[in-house]
């Protein structure tokens, strides 16, 4: 992780990658954050995740460090920040893990080798994305969302439904975090 932290650092200077610039607030509300949902929910082996507005690569970076064993997609429509991600990947020799620059709505149109296992979303609102979700999905497949608050009936439309929700408190009293998993309504 160190070595991310001052690549991330590095190269914030130039793009902005994150507005936190403070090391330990990046390893608290970045690389911590990130890991919560290994504590919220369980991620099959060898799971196909797709991590939608990767930006600074969180959270699928941290958790591909974690989890060797995913398969890792992450997603972002700045190129500059796709340059990032491809750049941190080779920095940390990480395998199965590819870049897309674009949006989900892009992704979503173009064919897929398989079918994705879990979702990832921490810097988006579930609405701006839940349309594209369906076409994405396995069957029994998962959307982690990072969130403040918990998700609402209303955000689900009646096509989705709450399998689990995790309230955790970041550490040094850097804020709450509500980790929301839910599936597609079969």
């Amino acid at each position: 992780f160190m070595s991310y932290l001052t690549h991330l650092m590095t190269w914030n200077k130039t793009i902005n990658l994150t507005a936190i610039t403070d090391q330990k607030e990046i390893i608290i509300k970045h690389f911590v954050d990130s890991l919560a949902a290994l504590a919220a929910t369980s991620f099959p082996q060898n799971a196909a995740v797709l991590d939608v507005g990767s930006g600074g690569g969180f959270p699928g970076i941290p958790l591909k460090i974690l989890r060797p064993d995913l398969r890792l997609v992450l997603i972002d429509p700045v190129q500059k920040k796709c340059s990032f991600l491809n750049s941190m990947i080779g920095l940390l020799t990480l395998h199965d893990v590819s870049t897309f620059n674009g949006t989900i709505e892009q992704y979503a149109k173009r064919p897929l080798d398989h079918a994705i296992d879990m979702v990832v979303v921490r810097a988006l609102k579930f609405q701006d994305i839940k349309e594209h979700i369906p076409t994405l999905l396995s069957s029994d497949g998962k959307v982690v969302l990072y969130r403040t608050d918990p998700i609402t009936h209303q955000e689900l439309d009646g096509k989705f439904h709450i399998v689990s929700e995790t309230a955790l408190d970041l550490p040094q009293k850097s804020g709450k975090r509500v980790i929301s998993v839910i599936e597609i309504e079969h």
